[in-house]
């Protein structure tokens, strides 16, 4: 039995807006998760117990094809307009527009900085002054 906590495999995707989170452990996390020889998955949030390992993989390659889906989506953005960060966070990229709790714009600003940061690591992205540009 693997208990997987907060890699819940809901639709909304992974959360990693915390200011402690890292995107490329998490995706290390992910990947390992995938790797773990359980029969029964228990998620902390929404899906609860899972019991069929294609199930499972099923749920989670969808999870983790949110991370590249919301980098595409900035790397996407950045090709049409260079912005800054403040700007692309009022794009929101994890929440929608018109969900405005206390603490989204703190997530969605460490998320697009961590998609960010790995964007300009890859070289898709490059960093001039405040404002971030496409590359190709």
């Amino acid at each position: 039995m693997a208990f997987i906590g907060d890699i819940d495999l809901s639709s909304f995707g992974p959360y990693y807006g915390d200011a402690t989170s890292d995107l490329e452990a998490f995706r290390r996390t992910l990947r390992a998760v995938r790797e773990l020889p359980a029969t029964v998955w228990v998620t902390s949030h929404h899906k609860g117990v899972i019991t069929e390992r294609a199930t499972f993989v099923a749920l989670l390659d969808a999870y983790a094809a949110k991370l590249d889906r919301r980098e595409a989506a900035i790397a996407a953005h950045l090709e049409d307009r260079p912005s800054t960060l403040d700007a692309l966070v009022a794009q929101r990229f994890l929440y929608p527009q018109g969900y405005d709790l206390d603490f989204v714009v703190s997530a969605e600003r460490r998320t697009t900085a961590q998609h960010l940061a790995a964007l300009v690591a890859a070289g898709r992205v490059r960093l001039d002054g405040e404002r971030y540009f496409a590359t190709s």
